[in-house]
């Protein structure tokens, strides 16, 4: 905190420097002038100086949000990880697999590409340890991609979704359904006399029920790719596929729908505290730029939880960056504290609130709440005839299976009604 706290200083102090040579500049008794050369020397200098101190405070954020992913995770050390139902950000789907021995450790070294290759062109050069997995995998609902590569796409989809970064957890499902317990209610200890009863103070369950739903994707590539793709390339489809997929995780776990075949998103969800801006939406005022997230924070805090991320639109951060000050122009700065800011696109901003059709949201939470169940597999479904004739294209239906819950609503806040 102390770092940060210098760090703000530094770039406030760099960029009121440089506002007063060009507020000196402009006020000359003698009237406006353009800057001396040691004056304009002077002025890169603490321009340079307050961007290596934004940087520094950029990367110092992220110094603290992989703090806290790994103290999370050195929580989770402490159990027996082989039987742990849920995974933190930094354990992966393909080692989970690995230590329950669903796949061979030799698995390691297989391509997806080359594995989607050989499906699309018969030619299996230089892949015969994909080509002996594919020949137990092709079923009447297409091919169940195998173990280790499939975990590896989920991984890669993990680490390019906003909640997963955020800090989200993945519960692995081994089945359609999976119950887990959650606490609803503490109580409280209480004191007694020498002889009194002993008061009930037991602490409250209930359980969710994850239900794997599933998303479909169809994603053409042209046959030339498959042929002449350089093989030490690895992994490029398997990004491709797992892009659109963090973008669809993204989507459904802040604003799912809940209406079947759909999974409920936080948005949806009972218990998220909504909170609202005006019947039509309002602006940020300068003034107040950061008090909408200082809120949200304080009442996840409230709720005893320790909220580590705010999601929000990219136009709300690109926004809030380029709010300055009235009377000198000075670009304004955080307050200390503030969250990590993360950004994304599936974060609408032409919802409607009253008469405005302009309006996002921000989303803040203690986001080790927020569990995305996945079933550690899915399938593809080679679709050649249907795109070959018309343009040399292969397509895949490729489909996975997840849901999404919440394991203590009160942790998140929804604000609406974003203007900016």
């Amino acid at each position: 905190m102390a770092l940060r706290d210098d760090l703000i200083l530094r770039r406030t102090a760099a960029r009121e420097a440089a506002d007063a040579i060009l507020t000196r500049a402009a006020e000359d008794p003698a009237g406006p002038r353009d800057l001396t050369p040691d004056e304009l020397a002077e002025h890169r200098a603490q321009v340079v100086a307050e961007r290596e101190a934004a940087d520094a405070l950029e990367a110092e954020h992220d110094r603290e949000l992989a703090e806290l992913r790994a103290a999370s995770t050195r929580r989770q050390d402490r159990a027996a990880l082989p039987r742990e139902p849920v995974l933190t950000r930094e354990q992966s789907v393909y080692d989970w697999c690995q230590q329950r021995g669903m796949f061979d450790p030799a698995d390691e070294a297989l391509s997806f590409d080359r594995y989607l290759r050989g499906i699309v062109t018969g030619d299996w050069q230089g892949a015969e340890h994909e080509r002996a997995l594919s020949e137990g995998t092709l079923t009447a609902g297409g091919h169940l991609v195998p173990t280790p590569l499939s975990a590896r796409v989920i991984d890669l989809a993990r680490n390019q979704t906003r909640v997963f970064q955020a800090g989200a957890i993945t519960v692995p499902m081994t089945a359609a359904t999976l119950k887990l317990a959650r606490l609803t209610g503490e109580n409280a200890p209480a004191w007694k006399s020498e002889n009194a009863a002993i008061t009930d103070q037991d602490m409250t369950f209930d359980s969710v029920t994850f239900t794997a739903r599933t998303m479909v994707r169809l994603i053409k590539l042209s046959l030339e790719l498959f042929e002449d793709s350089d093989p030490s390339a690895e992994d490029v489809i398997a990004r491709s596929f797992a892009g659109q997929v963090a973008l669809e995780l993204d989507r459904v776990a802040l604003r799912g729908s809940g209406t079947p075949p759909e999974p409920q998103g936080v948005r949806n969800q009972t218990g998220v505290t909504i909170t609202t801006h005006g019947a039509n939406g309002a602006l940020i005022a300068t003034a107040t730029a950061y008090d909408w997230h200082l809120d949200a924070r304080g009442v996840v805090t409230g709720n005893n939880f320790t909220p580590n991320a705010h999601i929000q639109a990219p136009r709300t951060s690109t926004s809030l960056s380029k709010l300055r000050e009235a009377t000198t122009s000075a670009y304004l700065a955080p307050p200390p504290g503030m969250l990590p800011m993360l950004a994304t696109k599936q974060v609408p901003i032409n919802l409607t609130v009253g008469t405005s059709t302009d309006t996002s949201e921000i989303y803040t939470a203690d986001w080790s709440q927020l569990m995305v169940g996945i079933r550690n597999d899915f399938r593809l479904i080679p679709l050649k005839e249907r795109y070959m004739a018309d343009n040399l294209q292969v397509a895949f239906l490729a489909y996975m299976r997840a849901d999404i819950q919440l394991a203590q609503p009160s942790a998140f806040v929804v604000d609406t009604g974003i203007r900016t």
